[in-house]
């Protein structure tokens, strides 16, 4: 039986190694991947077996046509594809590969039965590495339980460095067990420095670097792992079934619990104001379910259902496909937004370049937003109704309309920038051609007067040479004084 399931999500940036020089698209070009001989990520654009066909099926009738290119990686290898899609062999190969994480204080480490393993790598320099991990020990089925999972879990980074040491937020040790080839998958945190902040685990590191040899990423949006997650537990489904209000009213034993498995906390709820966490229940609870004994709540970090164990299989299987893909999805969004500040602040960083180098560079990047808010940002992405609202909870949540406004601005004050650079340069180049012009006006004049006269016969041809060099010295005076003044007046 499982008791509950657990996905973790790593969003991190890349980039093609040595690409920094590089336009924003070729930086982030998909084709340019080289993909290791010796990987065991395997690129997977089709499924795999009837049940795999079936949840696509459900999938794709869920969403509107124009989400699926950045939600399905179906392209044929064009320069035009949003996504590549791998996954790990030894999943699918093998039951025993499994997610181990060492709390402190519990003698048994929290164990998990990975059912898959994912990277995805979209054209807007996002990347997922994305763990699906089934909870079915009946050992580790208490609320408790659940809440340690997530809580340890996701850390797969010191958020403080004296947690390396007392381990209030950091685990002892997390990793992977049962991957080829036989090696440790596995980070206790204790080789960490002052030194290496925003660095994620080991085993993060190595399984995506299995991935490329030529691609380098960094973490982006937290030093965390997006949660979502579904539990069935009878006597909590219970307590909130027939209640209206015990999710949100503090002095309900449950809305405890519900704050702590909503909000990722541990051991205790992180906030201590009870009309403050009234509103963040209320805000953060989609209750359309609620008489069905089931509970959803969305946050920037977590997407979870709490139910009973009556609940149907579809109704589990939805959240792990359909709602975890649209969580999935708002990530990319807002992860990508964060990408595209990043060229932005680094193109603004280009002041000492010439100006046709930073307009090129701005193109590029103006032209993957483009591509972006057409492809990747979409106010909605379903006709259901439980869709829809969801979305816009995850949308709200993770600020997405207020990023797109901020960035707009961003790309806006950027491309005013360079063309007033661009029109600086032109008046350069315009007054320098004006000058050259007034330079040679008096020469011109001079010359075309004595282009009618014959200087031979006014001055005799042996004086000639030195009235040609007199008139020459007056004119080039004459220009030079003419640029003086006009300067001057400027």
């Amino acid at each position: 039986m499982t008791y509950s399931y657990h996905i973790f999500y790593f969003p991190f940036k890349w980039k093609l190694y040595n690409g920094k020089e590089l336009l924003f698209s070729e930086q982030t070009d998909l084709a340019k991947i080289n993909i290791r001989n010796d990987s065991f990520w395997i690129r997977q654009q089709e499924p795999v077996n009837y049940d795999e066909l079936k949840s696509l099926y459900n999938e794709k009738n869920y969403y509107y046509k124009f989400v699926h290119n950045i939600l399905y990686d179906e392209a044929d290898g064009s320069s035009s594809a949003m996504i590549y899609h791998f996954e790990r062999d030894e999943p699918r190969q093998s039951d025993k590969v499994r997610y181990v994480i060492k709390v402190k204080g519990r003698a048994k480490p929290y164990s998990l039965a990975v059912d898959a393993m994912n990277i995805n790598l979209y054209a807007t320099g996002v990347g997922f590495l994305s763990f699906y991990l089934r909870n079915d020990d009946s050992s580790q089925k208490e609320p408790d339980d659940i809440l340690r999972i997530n809580q340890y879990g996701r850390r797969i980074m010191p958020p403080f460095f004296d947690d390396i040491k007392n381990r209030y937020e950091l685990s002892e040790s997390i990793g992977i067990e049962g991957l080829w080839p036989v090696k440790e998958y596995k980070d206790d945190f204790s080789s960490y420095s002052v030194d290496d902040s925003w660095k994620p685990a080991s085993f993060v590191n190595e399984l995506i670097m299995e991935l490329a040899d030529n691609i380098v990423f960094e973490p982006v949006i937290d030093d965390r792992m997006f949660v979502a997650s579904w539990y069935k537990n009878d006597k909590l489904a219970d307590m909130f079934t027939e209640n209206d209000e015990a999710y949100m009213n503090p002095a309900d034993g449950f809305s405890s619990f519900w704050y702590k498995y909503l909000f990722i906390d541990g051991s205790f709820e992180t906030c201590q104001n009870d009309r403050m966490k009234k509103e963040l229940l209320d805000s953060h609870t989609y209750t359309r379910w609620q008489k069905y004994s089931s509970l959803y709540g969305v946050t920037r970090y977590s997407f979870m259902l709490l139910t009973n164990s009556s609940a149907p299989d579809h109704l589990l299987e939805c959240f792990q496909t359909i709602y975890a893909r649209m969580a999935e999805l708002v990530l990319v969004q807002r992860a990508s937004l964060l990408c595209f500040s990043d060229e932005v602040t680094r193109v603004s960083n280009l002041s000492n370049q010439e100006v046709g180098v930073i307009s090129e560079r701005i193109s590029s990047l103006y032209k993957e937003y483009i591509r972006f808010i057409n492809i990747v940002y979409f106010r909605d992405v379903t006709a259901q109704d439980q869709g829809i609202e969801l979305y816009h909870k995850l949308h709200s949540f993770l600020n997405m309309d207020e990023c797109i406004h901020d960035l707009d601005n961003e790309i806006e004050e950027l491309h005013q920038y360079v063309s007033l650079k661009e029109d600086r340069s032109r008046d350069q180049k315009a007054t320098r051609l004006n000058d050259i012009a007034t330079f040679f006006l008096p020469v011109s004049v001079i010359t075309g007067f004595w282009g009618m006269n014959s200087i031979e016969a006014v001055t005799g041809e042996q004086e000639s040479f030195k009235w040609q060099c007199l008139l020459i010295f007056v004119g080039v005076i004459a220009s030079l004084l003419v640029i003086y003044n006009k300067k001057k007046r400027l």
